[in-house]
């Protein structure tokens, strides 16, 4: 029964798998499950090369289903499954004449079932494939123990009837002497009587065993996979691509819990056992047994208990905002129709919190209206649930009229909601309590970035425990889990995290100390680097979202990085990324090659613009312009070597039809003059040129006596110099080559980078 057994525990796609090998193969899944036991112990390849076995099995197989059929007849329970005995015609009017073929089946399905068991493991980490072996050991062990148990109590049954027939022959001799024939029979008898006191024990003791390894199992559910899956939750609530479901967990809970309840039913059994036939030690070692198991489902069932979904309001999970509604959603994992409980779920702020009160000034909150509680629904999927839908939080105020100051920020108060769940099944009841996970109130929508900044490093600094003074004296944080997670944050929003040079350059922003931690005060606290991050998620989200998804933006590179990336790129080569001065803003740096010395220019950052132009339109349409009117785009390739086009093609703007006989007009972006922040060599250059400028303007007036001469040259029609002709209006009239010749100190002065500008 392993494999049918492994089968029933995978999840409901692979499921869905096998299902559809039997339709297809067009072979009962029904019979597969009835007699999945003694369906996997034959040997079907080998039996379809032989017909006369073929018979035999497929006589063997319909008379399985045909008993089965019998048991729900007597049970009154035909109508809870298929049509049995359409399922045995259709089968006999296929394979009687021919029952090799059944066997071929078989053997096909069986190889397929194979097949998929290998793929799902595939994916299954060790550990769990562990977890699944012991469950089905465990299944093995208690159904043997099952077995035997009947078999005692048949045999009891005939020990019974032997000696009541063997006393009512002694009753008949009226005290005559008892034969050797009797007498025999009555040794018989008694061994028959020790066997089975003996084999009760050995029951006991294959039981006791049994729940060494139900204990193995239960902790291994308890301890490391649902403390996993917690883990799992609160890092997919912080932007982990982390798989939450709850469907393998379920299965293990159910699987340990039906088997606890099962071995408690056969301990239960063996005391009927006891009262006819004691042995000496049998009552102390049952008792200890039904002891353990009993703690063990108890310790099942008060962890079965999970908030499936965390406090959610509009903004973020665990951020709520008083007056605000926000929903909540709970799983009891242990669900079987044998319990028959339908078990009321009430939720508690801050449960139990009586350190609160020892903190001045922290707020105190409760539900409106108070008192929330919510029977479970059952479901046959999803077992065991509470929706809380359309929660409300008010805030509590203090008695008196005193404002007392908080020890902590609004955003560094943490609580938790406090799940409470009635038990109640034969002969046990009690509460059974999960928590949320620590989350954060808020009474403004600016407090957002805060209260997040707060949920983030109560993850990664206090692991599950929901510590509400955390932040009185806030722990550090490795750099390598500050980077995991920030890269989340961009996976979730845009399904592309930060790469390894990305977060190389955030490593900076955040890391002072050598042993690579961060304090709270780095992240938010005081220097609120957070802030700057969260102002660049805003802006991917709102403006860039695709480009950034694509992988065209480099993003966190600092500016005196861009230009080493660049200096030795082709002319035209450039790059984007996030402003390190303006908060939540983009620029791009190029490289310039035209004067013989790269020179790379970065332009001033865009944020409000790009409400009103996408960011490809504006590499597209960006434009150098110089004093004689010359135009020209200087973005060519997209660092490394891709042309500006191929890269941001797909995201221009569609120019419009032009329908009413206007000449349409573009938005232009463009700069005067760029000059690049200056290299070492051109700092040295630009001090030379400097100590040389005075020089320059102490030669003015003498050149300013030769202008005379030099516009006659121009101008035959000018001989003397009208002292009230305006030389700027000359110049401005004047080709702007030849005024470079006539002023070539005004041509090393160069030109500042006036940013972007719109031209209509």
């Amino acid at each position: 029964m392993a494999q049918w057994q492994e089968l029933k525990n995978i999840d409901s796609e692979h499921q869905n798998q096998v299902i559809q090998v039997y339709v297809h193969q067009q072979f009962p899944l029904e019979f597969r499950s009835i007699a999945s036991a003694w369906i996997e112990a034959q040997d079907w390849k080998s039996v379809a090369e032989d017909e006369g076995r073929s018979r035999a099995r497929y006589d063997e197989l319909l008379d399985m289903v045909e008993e089965h059929y019998s048991r729900l007849v007597q049970q009154n329970n035909i109508l809870g499954g298929p049509n049995y005995l359409q399922l045995v015609n259709d089968a006999r009017a296929r394979f009687q004449e021919n029952p090799v073929y059944m066997a071929r089946i078989i053997s096909r399905c069986l190889s397929e079932e194979r097949k998929i068991i290998t793929s799902t493991r595939a994916n299954l980490q060790e550990c769990q494939i562990e977890l699944d072996d012991s469950i089905i050991e465990l299944q093995k062990k208690i159904q043997m123990a099952d077995l035997k148990i009947k078999s005692i109590d048949e045999q009891f049954g005939k020990h019974d009837s032997f000696l009541k027939e063997w006393q009512d022959e002694v009753e008949q001799l009226n005290g005559s002497p008892v034969s050797l024939q009797l007498h025999m029979r009555k040794i018989d008898i008694d061994r028959m009587l020790e066997a089975l006191n003996q084999a009760r024990l050995h029951v006991c003791n294959l039981i006791g065993n049994t729940l060494k390894l139900a204990e193995q199992v239960v902790s291994r559910v308890v301890d490391e996979e649902l403390r996993s899956w917690k883990l799992r939750q609160q890092q997919a609530c912080i932007g982990a691509p982390i798989d939450t479901s709850l469907h393998k967990l379920q299965n293990w809970f159910m699987a340990a819990a039906l088997a606890l309840d099962k071995q408690l039913q056969q301990l239960r059994k063996l005391p009927e056992l006891d009262l006819q036939f004691p042995p000496s030690d049998l009552l102390s070692l049952r008792t200890q047994c039904e002891k353990t198991a009993h703690c063990l489902f108890i310790k099942l069932l008060k962890n079965a208990l999970v908030v499936e979904k965390q406090p959610n309001s509009a903004q973020r999970p665990l951020i709520l905002k008083t007056n605000v509604r926000f929903s909540v959603k709970t799983r009891f994992l242990v669900n079987h129709s044998s319990f028959n409980w339908m078990p009321k779920v009430t939720l508690i702020f801050d449960k139990d919190f009586d350190e609160i009160g020892a903190v001045n000034g922290f707020r105190k909150f409760n539900f409106n209206p108070k008192g929330v509680s919510k029977m479970m629904d059952a479901n046959e999927k999803t077992g065991l649930v509470a929706q809380f839908e359309r929660l409300v939080l008010v805030e509590e105020k203090y008695k008196s009229k005193r404002q007392t100051e908080s020890l902590l920020a609004v955003t560094e108060e943490l609580h938790s909601i406090t799940c409470v769940m009635e038990l109640k099944l034969p002969g046990l009841r009690m509460e059974v309590e999960t928590s949320t996970l620590p989350l954060v109130v808020i009474s403004s929508t600016a407090q957002g970035h805060g209260a997040w900044a707060s949920i983030l490093w109560s993850a990664m600094a206090a692991d599950l425990q929901p510590k509400n003074l955390l932040f009185l004296t806030p722990p550090t944080v490795t750099w390598p889990q500050l980077s995991e997670v920030l890269s989340w944050q961009f996976q979730a929003m845009s399904e592309r995290g930060l790469d390894e040079q990305q977060l190389a350059m955030l490593k900076d922003k955040f890391v002072d100390e050598t042993d690579g931690l961060v304090s709270w005060n780095k992240f938010y606290k005081c220097d609120a680097t957070w802030v700057w991050i969260e102002g660049i998620l805003s802006l991917i989200k709102n403006h860039l979202l695709s480009i950034w998804r694509d992988g065209h933006i480099m993003g966190f590179i600092s500016r005196d990085s861009a230009i080493v990336l660049l200096k030795d790129k082709p002319h035209g080569t450039f790059l984007l990324r996030f402003s390190e001065t303006k908060e939540g803003a983009i620029t791009f740096s190029w490289v310039d090659h035209s004067t013989g010395t790269a020179r790379v220019h970065a332009v001033e950052p865009y944020k409000k613009e790009l409400s009103i132009s996408n960011l490809a339109d504006i590499l597209r349409h960006y434009r150098l312009t110089d004093p004689s009117s010359r135009s020209v785009n200087p973005l060519l390739y997209l660092y490394p070597i891709t042309p500006r086009d191929e890269a941001f093609g797909t995201y221009y703007t569609k120019p419009a039809e032009n329908t009413d006989g206007y000449v349409l007009r573009n938005s232009g972006h463009w700069s005067v003059h760029p000059t690049p922040p200056p290299s070492p060599e051109e700092n040295r250059s630009m001090e030379s040129s400097l100590n040389n400028m005075e020089s320059s303007l102490n030669n003015m007036d003498s050149g300013m006596n030769n202008m005379d001469t030099s516009l006659s040259n121009m101008d035959p029609s000018i001989n003397t110099m009208d002292p009230n002709i305006n030389i700027n209006s000359i110049i401005r009239n004047t080709d702007f080559d030849t005024t470079m010749e006539l002023f070539p100190e005004l041509s090393d002065m160069g030109g500042p980078l006036h940013g972007f500008q719109l031209n209509y």
